[in-house]
């Protein structure tokens, strides 16, 4: 039984799911250079900015699939998908177990179901999407590219700090979303935990262009506190996935926000 809960928490992380990474932080590759990994951080009390790497973080890149904060807040608002809607799997085998089988929205979106998004995006048509996307003015609001496969291949770019902008409007309510559908995707938003925070993420992986790249994009809550991330690194090897919340937190907890690894 252990054996197959590993596994399932490896094939999570490989798929950008929301299972925590490993613990054992010696293991992931610590060779991407520095100019190709960035961080920004939004400290809410204290109204500043914490940045590592500028260049970078003031880039424009795909969203990948953190996108489906913005999507799952789209579907649900149109109505072209109820929070506890089961998703038929069709059988096609794409070669991630999680992926084959019938998924809920939550599972979805936890999961990084593509297959299940593709779905939404095409209930949704372009016309709405590019609606929603251009009132909310999510990066460059451009969905150009297919309708179900825009935000991992197609013109949408978004930067570290657009990233940030965007999940403070969903953290105070300021979307133009209703109140269940914000509190619904803040609550499968939960990643991780420690003693006295919460952590409320998504990644994301861009493997569909050259160089990928990949996001950890989210908040911590502790107490009153709530301080704000988007972490960007590059992918050139499977191994580098992990270093994007590797390296969130390993940043996080050098500023005091997330306590230290447990032993």
């Amino acid at each position: 039984m252990k054996k197959i809960l590993l596994l399932a928490a490896v094939l999570a992380l490989a798929a950008c799911s929301a299972v925590k990474p490993s613990q054992k932080a010696a293991q992931v590759p610590q060779d991407i250079p520095p100019t190709e990994k960035s961080i920004a951080i939004f400290r809410m009390q204290e109204g500043d900015w914490i940045i590592r790497n500028g260049p970078r973080a003031e880039k424009a890149f795909l969203p990948a699939s953190t996108f489906k904060i913005l999507h799952t807040l789209i579907a649900l608002q149109s109505g072209v998908v109820k929070p506890d809607e089961v998703f038929e799997w069709d059988g096609k085998d794409r070669g991630f177990e999680p992926w084959n089988r019938d998924l809920t929205l939550e599972q979805a979106f936890r999961w990084s179901a593509i297959w299940v998004y593709q779905k939404i995006a095409r209930r949704i048509g372009p016309e709405r999407m590019r609606n929603y996307v251009e009132l909310i003015n999510y990066g460059n609001a451009d969905i150009g590219g297919a309708i179900d496969s825009f935000w991992l291949d197609g013109k949408l770019r978004i930067t570290s700090r657009q990233q940030i902008d965007f999940l403070r409007r969903l953290h105070a309510n300021k979307l133009p979303f209703n109140r269940e559908h914000m509190d619904f995707v803040r609550k499968i938003m939960v990643r991780d935990s420690g003693e006295g925070w919460l952590m409320r993420a998504k990644s994301g992986w861009a493997q569909r262009i050259a160089p990928q790249h990949g996001w950890m994009v989210g908040w911590i809550e502790r107490g009153p506190e709530t301080t704000f991330f988007a972490t960007n690194v590059q992918i050139t090897e499977r191994a580098h996935a992990q270093l994007r919340m590797v390296y969130t937190k390993s940043v996080l907890r050098e500023i005091g926000v997330i306590g230290p690894e447990p032993k």
